[in-house]
């Protein structure tokens, strides 16, 4: 996984319970539903967290943002 060093020590506070649920939830535009994705980058943007993979189901790109305190 490459991770920003921001982004990794926000993701390391993460509880493992709460990553696997947030992993669980991305969307994917290519099957326009929500999908488990495989977790490959991790980069903050403004003030959210974006999590980037692929989607477990078609392989197409995901994106979870969180949004940070």
């Amino acid at each position: 996984m490459a991770f920003t060093a921001e982004a990794q020590a926000i993701w390391d506070k993460v509880p493992e319970e709460t990553r696997a649920k947030l992993l669980d939830d991305g969307f994917c535009a290519r099957c326009l539903a929500k999908r488990h994705f495989d977790l490959e980058q991790g980069e903050l943007r403004d003030r959210e967290l974006a999590l980037i993979g692929k989607c477990g189901t078609c392989g197409g790109r995901v994106v979870r943002l969180i949004q940070l305190d």
